[in-house]
């Protein structure tokens, strides 16, 4: 992975944003420990410690340490992203928006360094879950597609593209916070669907129905019954996919995830 500046300017990047939040190092004992230590704090579930890279250490060897990075490209800090766009030339086309024809921007940045490719992932138009290699996209190249949640045993996936980048992540950290965002974006569609929410007002009128101020349609009380019920279910999956994000990054806002892309 040809890196535009070389390795001081990469040192430099790697610094500066894990100070400020926007990386991680997850197999590393300063990242476990700062979040064995927010698991003890009762900010996050996290059940991880340095003695489980120990025990991995004794089981698999140590070429996983230190070979995953995790970027939060928040779109919003330009200052990140025009890094970025330094950085490594398939995510200055990525990121630019001047460009002819949009791009699909990335919520996440998953840096391999064992493999020495980046998966790009993020939520795209209506909330839909995006995943791709960021020098395969700035290339033009879309097919095989990269799911690093489903091991595709039909259809046009990239298979052996998934297992090599997942190798050595012995602890699941990239389907976790992978699936947490899909989840986070099927709630918000969920949500947008069901066009209703616990605190919204509403009234009976003379037909015994319940009539609501956005202009929905009445419904009787089994039907706004089941509309609780079905709104506990989505705040629920939104909730707790926000809960396993923020074990990776606390800063993440969900309203900063979808870029209107």
């Amino acid at each position: 992975m040809a890196y535009i500046g070389g390795s001081i300017e990469v040192q430099n990047f790697i610094k500066k944003y894990k100070k400020s939040g926007y990386l991680i190092d997850p197999y590393s004992d300063e990242w476990v420990s700062i979040a064995e230590q927010r698991n003890k704090d009762d900010e996050i579930n996290f059940e991880g410690s340095i003695d489980t890279y120990k025990d991995h250490d004794q089981e698999f060897g140590t070429d996983y340490r230190n070979h995953l990075l995790i970027v939060y490209s928040d779109h919003y800090n330009s200052e990140l992203i025009k890094d970025l766009k330094n950085l490594y030339q398939p995510l200055n086309y990525i990121f630019n928006e001047t460009a002819d024809f949009g791009t699909h921007k990335p919520d996440f940045l998953f840096i391999n360094l064992a493999v020495k490719q980046i998966l790009c992932v993020g939520l795209g138009r209506k909330n839909r879950l995006m995943q791709y290699d960021a020098e395969r996209y700035s290339q033009g190249i879309h097919e095989p597609e990269i799911d690093l949640l489903d091991n595709h045993n039909s259809g046009n996936y990239d298979v052996t593209y998934a297992q090599n980048f997942k190798a050595l992540d012995h602890d699941g950290y990239i389907e976790r916070l992978i699936f947490d965002l899909k989840t986070l974006g099927n709630a918000l569609v969920d949500f947008n669907d069901l066009n209703y929410h616990s605190e919204m007002y509403c009234e009976l009128n003379d037909d015994g129905m319940w009539e609501f101020e956005n202009g929905r349609d009445p419904v009787n009380e089994e039907e706004l019954e089941a509309l609780n019920n079905n709104y506990e279910i989505i705040r629920i999956a939104y909730d707790e996919s926000i809960e396993g994000i923020s074990v990776f990054f606390p800063k993440v806002e969900p309203a900063d995830l979808n870029n209107l892309d």
